[in-house]
């Protein structure tokens, strides 16, 4: 079974890449800054519709990339993770910031142990690909919803391994969007947006990321 956590292993670099401490280490907390050059942070949390009333939930959170910017914006973020030693240092950054709106939450791999009917928004940033049980998931996350809450996903996958099937995409960490897309309309979500590039990464990390914005 694999992590809901971002998990990243180098496969087959091209010479744009090295094996570089950087490269390894995009999403700890040391490389927050850097990743604001090309994540498009701003632009996915202006798309989950929130204000300062806002509940919601970072799903597969890592050390806090987006927990905290979405912290600053609302009233309670869900942050959570599979990975306990991942939400051991979003702990630790949270009690240094002294910021009190943060709830820490260990998921199982197959449910984010989400309230029912309390969320206003939900984000899976580069981690939905990283899920099994989809459906199971979803599920969840449904239930977790208010009505007319969103779900933010955004994915990334190869040009070169567009076509592959699903499995050989998550095998490489990547997703292509028609598959998210499927899960979504079976889980009984509403399509509000579909945008195939949303984010150019490929100087980074060699591929380029996709969003979808979904409802209840």
């Amino acid at each position: 079974m694999k992590s809901l956590s971002f998990i990243f292993i180098l496969f087959s670099l091209t010479p744009a890449f090295s094996q570089t401490e950087d490269y390894l280490n995009v999403y700890t907390e040391a490389q927050w800054k850097a990743r604001d050059a090309w994540q498009k942070a701003g632009e996915i949390i202006k798309k989950m519709k929130l204000d300062k009333a806002s509940v919601v939930a970072d799903i597969g959170c890592h050390e806090g990339y987006m927990t905290f910017k979405l912290s600053d914006v609302t009233s309670k973020v869900y942050a959570v993770d599979v990975d306990q030693s991942k939400l051991d240092k979003l702990t630790k950054h949270r009690d240094d910031r002294k910021v009190t709106t943060v709830v820490v939450v260990k998921g199982d791999y197959d449910d984010p142990k989400l309230p029912d009917n309390t969320l206003d928004a939900v984000v899976i940033l580069d981690t939905y690909h990283e899920m099994d049980d989809h459906d199971e998931i979803l599920r969840h996350i449904m239930a977790a919803l208010k009505k007319g809450g969103r779900l933010i996903i955004c994915e990334p996958i190869a040009g070169s391994r567009r076509d592959l099937a699903r499995k050989d995409q998550e095998r490489k960490h990547e997703l292509g969007m028609k598959f998210a897309l499927e899960d979504l309309a079976k889980a009984g979500f509403t399509i509000q947006e579909k945008t195939d590039p949303f984010v150019d990464r490929e100087k980074v990390k060699g591929d380029k990321m996709w969003l979808i914005v979904a409802t209840k």
